[in-house]
C-alpha cells in the first residue's frame, strides 16, 4: 500500500508542477537523421534529443519511458571516453571496473556481480543495436558518438533477456552526405596522453565512408612498489564504417570495428584489516602484472521502405580475446583477499558472438508497431589458473567449451485512442540455452600462454534451457503541447545459470524475473526553456542473483544463488533550465529503497556456516539518495569567440557495494565535483578545453566484496575504486 501510495503522490505532484500557459513550438518530436537536437539553431531552447529507444525516432520528451539521453558534444565537454566515466551521470546509474578487467553495471540497484563466462549482466549493453554479450566489450572506447541513450526499467520486450535493470545504447555517428574531420589531442596528470580523430567522405551521391580512431594512455594509479604500476590505460581503437544509399528506399550500412587494451592492467585495492598502508593507490602487489585484450567485430544494418513499413537487419559477429596475468594485494603477513600464499594469477579467454535481427515497423499513422526476430550465439574458451611455480599450477579452472544460444521473437504497438491518448502493448517469447564443458584440475603446465595438461580434480558440465514469455502494457496522456504523462506495468528475465561441478551439484539457479510499474511526467516550459521530469516506480523482484565466491569440492569457486524476493520503489526528479540564453543549470535527484523481502541461505555460506540469513538488507549499489547539479555560464566575445565555464558535482549517501551489507564493503557518503573552462574560436573550428576532475580527489569504492577466502572474515577484503583527481588540457579542431 505504501509504494502505490507513493507512485500516486509522484503522478499528483507531477500534474501539479504543471502550468497551464506550456506551449509547443513544433519542433520537438519531429524525426530527425541524427541526435543533434530537436530546436538546432535556437539557443534559446534546450535540446531535446531524438531517440530510437523504442526502435523507432521520438525526442527524449516524447519517448514515454524513464530515459536520459547526451549527445555527442555534451559526452566530450564532460569527458566521457569510456563507460565507466557514466558513472552516476543518470539518476540511479552505478559503473565501476571491477579490478578484473570487466565492467559492473547497476540501474536503480540491480544489477550482476557475476562477470565470469557464464555470468550475464542485468543491464543489456548495445553498440549500434548490437548485443555485447561480456560486460569487457563495455570498456571499449567512446569516440565519434552520436548520442547515448540510457534506459531505467527492465526492457523485456524489445531488447529481450539480460535487460531487467534497463539498458545502455551506444549509437555512433554515421557516414553523412557533407565531407568533414575532426582531431583532438588530450593531455593530463598521470602522463595522460589521449588522441582522436574521424574524416568523413562522401565518395559519391550513393556512398559515403566515415573512419575514426581514439588511443588513450596514463600511468598507473597504483604505486605497486614494483616496476609497473596497476591501474593504468593503454588502449588503441578505430572504426570504418562504409554507407551505400542505391535507391530512396534502401541503405546498408557495413561498420568494422577494433579496439585493444594493454599496459599493466587493473587490480583490486585491499579494504577493511588489509587496507594497512593509508591510501587505496599505495599498496604491494605480489608481481608486475600484463593486459592483452582485443575486442572487434563487423556490423551490417539494412533499412529496406517498403511503403507500408520499414524492413531492419541488423547482423554482427564479434570476437573478443583476452590474456592477463595478475599479481595479488598483500599486506605485512601476506595474508591477502586472494589467498594466504599471495598467488599471482593467468586468466585467457577467446569468445565469439554471433547475433541476427529482423524487424518489421510502421510508425507512420495512429498505429505504430514493430515485430521481429532474433538469435544470439555464444562460444568461449576459458582458462583461468594460479601462475606456476616451476612451470607447474596448483590450481586452474579449464572450460574450453562454454556456449550461450538464444531465440526470440517480438511485437509491441502503440496506438492513438484520440490525438492525445495513446496505448501500448508488447510481447516477446525467449528461448536460452547455456552449456559448458570444463574440469578444475591441478599440477597443469603453462608453456607460454598456453596451458597443456593436468590431474582434474572434479568436472565442470553443463546444459540447461529457459523459456520465458515477457510483456508490457502502457498508456500515455498529453496534459499539454509540451507535458506527457504516463504509466506502464512490464516485465524483465534475466536467464539462469550453473556453477561448477556436475549436475546435479553443479549450483544450478532459477531465472530471476521482474514486474515493474511505473509512472512519469514530462514537462516542458516557457517556450522550452524549462524542463521538468518525474518518475515513480516499483519493482516486484523474484529470484534475484546474486553471486560471490562459495567452495566447491573445497576449492574457491564462483557461486551464484536465488534471492527469493525483493522489492525496490523510489522516485527519480531530473529537470533544466536556461536562466538567461548565457547561464544554464540542470540537474536530477534520486531517491532509492531497495531491500531484500526473502534471503535465506539454508545451507549457509563462508560467513554463516549452517544458515545464512540476509533478508532485510539493502541491495549493493542502491544508494538512498544521489543528486546532481551543474551549473554552466557562456561569455561571448567581441571577436566573436566564445568562452564556456561549466561544473557539475554529485553528492551520494552512503551505500553498500555487497549483499551481504558487511563494513568493509560500505562506501560512505561522498560528493564528487568537476571542472571545465573552455574557449572556442569565432568560426567554432578549433576548441581548447581545461579541465578537472573529481576536484575532491575522493577514494570512492565503485566495486567491493569481503574476504572469501575460506577463513569467513568479515573485517577484510579487497575492491576497486573509481579514478583519483585528474586535469589537463583537450585542443580539438574540425574542418
Amino acid at each position: 500500500m505504501r509504494k502505490r501510495a507513493l507512485l500516486a503522490a509522484t503522478a499528483l505532484a507531477s500534474l501539479i508542477t504543471i502550468p497551464g500557459h506550456a506551449q509547443t513550438t513544433g519542433a520537438a518530436g519531429q524525426p530527425a537523421p541524427q541526435a543533434t537536437t530537436a530546436q538546432a539553431g535556437a539557443p534559446q531552447q534546450l535540446e531535446d534529443i531524438v531517440v530510437t529507444a523504442e526502435r523507432r525516432q521520438e525526442t527524449t520528451q516524447k519517448t514515454p519511458i524513464a530515459i536520459t539521453a547526451f549527445s555527442g558534444d555534451t559526452l566530450q565537454q564532460r569527458g566521457v571516453s569510456n563507460s565507466t566515466d557514466l558513472n552516476n551521470m543518470v539518476p540511479g546509474l552505478a559503473v565501476g571496473n571491477n579490478g578484473g578487467g570487466s565492467v559492473q553495471i547497476a540501474i536503480r540497484g540491480i544489477g550482476s556481480t557475476n562477470d565470469t563466462e557464464v555470468g550475464d549482466p542485468a543491464v543489456a549493453f548495445n553498440v549500434d543495436g548490437v548485443y555485447m554479450a561480456r560486460s569487457r566489450a563495455a570498456i571499449g572506447s567512446l569516440y565519434d558518438i552520436d548520442r547515448i541513450e540510457v534506459l531505467r526499467g527492465p526492457q523485456g520486450t524489445l531488447y529481450g533477456r539480460n535487460a531487467t535493470a534497463g539498458s545502455i545504447n551506444v549509437i555512433t555517428k554515421r557516414p553523412s552526405e557533407k565531407f568533414e574531420g575532426a582531431a583532438a589531442l588530450d593531455y593530463g596528470n598521470y602522463n595522460s596522453l589521449q588522441t582522436s580523430g574521424m574524416i568523413n567522405v562522401p565518395v559519391t551521391d550513393t556512398l559515403a565512408v566515415r573512419a575514426a580512431f581514439q588511443t588513450s594512455r596514463h600511468e598507473g594509479y597504483t604505486n605497486n612498489g614494483l616496476s609497473n604500476n596497476y591501474n593504468d590505460e593503454d588502449s588503441q581503437a578505430g572504426r570504418l564504417q562504409i554507407q551505400l544509399t542505391p535507391s530512396e528506399t534502401f541503405k546498408a550500412l557495413l561498420a568494422f570495428d577494433y579496439f585493444h587494451g594493454g599496459g599493466t592492467g587493473a587490480a583490486s585495492a585491499p579494504t577493511g584489516q588489509y587496507a594497512q598502508f593509508g591510501s587505496p593507490w599505495t599498496f604491494p602487489v605480489s608481481r608486475d602484472g600484463s593486459e592483452d585484450h582485443t575486442n572487434k567485430g563487423v556490423t551490417l544494418t539494412t533499412d529496406w521502405d517498403l511503403s507500408f513499413a520499414t524492413l531492419t537487419y541488423v547482423g554482427s559477429y564479434r570476437e573478443d580475446s583476452d590474456f592477463r596475468r595478475g599479481g595479488s594485494t598483500q599486506s605485512g603477513t601476506c595474508a591477502a583477499p586472494s589467498g594466504p600464499l599471495c598467488a599471482a594469477t593467468i586468466f585467457r579467454s577467446d569468445e565469439n558472438q554471433t547475433s541476427h535481427e529482423l524487424r518489421l515497423a510502421n510508425s507512420d499513422g495512429p498505429l505504430k508497431w514493430v515485430g521481429g526476430l532474433y538469435y544470439f550465439k555464444e562460444n568461449n574458451d576459458v582458462l583461468f589458473a594460479l601462475d606456476p611455480i616451476a612451470g607447474i599450477t596448483s590450481l586452474a579452472f579449464v572450460q574450453p567449451k562454454v556456449t550461450e544460444e538464444s531465440k526470440a521473437a517480438f511485437a509491441q504497438a502503440t496506438y492513438g485512442l484520440t490525438d492525445s491518448l495513446r496505448l501500448t502493448g508488447g510481447l516477446r517469447y525467449t528461448e536460452d540455452t547455456k552449456a559448458r564443458t570444463g574440469a578444475t584440475e591441478a599440477f597443469g603446465h603453462i608453456v607460454g600462454d598456453t596451458y597443456v595438461g593436468g590431474s582434474a580434480l572434479y568436472r565442470n558440465d553443463a546444459n540447461l534451457t529457459w523459456h520465458s514469455t515477457n510483456w508490457k502494457a502502457g498508456a500515455e496522456y498529453d496534459l499539454a503541447p509540451d507535458s506527457m504523462l504516463y504509466a506502464s506495468v512490464g516485465t524483465g528475465y534475466k536467464a539462469g545459470g550453473y556453477g561448477d561441478g556436475e549436475p546435479p551439484n553443479n549450483n544450478p539457479y532459477k531465472p530471476e524475473k521482474l514486474t515493474a510499474y511505473e509512472v512519469g511526467v514530462k514537462n516542458q516550459f516557457m517556450d522550452k526553456r524549462v524542463q521538468l521530469n518525474l518518475t515513480g516506480f516499483y519493482y516486484d523482484y523474484r529470484d534475484f542473483q546474486v553471486s560471490a565466491i562459495g567452495q566447491v569440492a573445497g576449492q574457491a569457486s564462483t557461486v551464484t544463488v536465488n534471492a527469493g524476493t525483493a522489492e525496490v520503489y523510489g522516485t527519480e526528479v531530473e529537470g533544466a533550465v536556461l536562466l538567461t540564453p548565457d547561464d544554464r543549470v540542470d540537474g536530477s535527484v534520486s531517491y532509492i529503497h531497495a531491500r531484500y523481502t526473502d534471503f535465506v541461505l539454508a545451507s549457509g555460506d563462508v560467513f554463516n556456516p549452517g544458515k545464512a540469513v540476509y533478508t532485510g538488507n539493502t541491495l549493493a549499489k542502491s544508494p538512498e539518495w544521489t543528486i546532481n547539479l551543474g551549473y554552466q555560464h557562456m561569455w561571448d566575445m567581441a571577436s566573436g569567440a566564445m568562452i564556456t565555464a561549466r561544473v557539475d558535482s554529485v553528492y551520494v549517501v552512503t551505500q553498500n557495494l555487497d549483499y551481504r551489507n558487511f563494513a568493509v564493503t560500505e562506501q560512505k557518503a561522498y560528493t564528487k565535483t568537476n571542472l571545465s573552462l573552455a574557449y572556442d574560436d569565432a568560426d567554432r573550428r578549433w576548441r581548447v578545453m581545461a579541465y578537472v576532475r573529481n576536484l575532491e580527489n575522493n577514494a570512492v569504492l565503485v566495486v567491493a566484496s569481503p574476504d572469501t577466502n575460506g577463513s569467513g572474515n568479515r573485517l577484510a577484503g579487497s575492491g576497486s575504486y573509481a579514478p583519483p583527481r585528474t586535469y589537463g588540457v583537450k585542443v580539438s579542431a574540425t574542418f
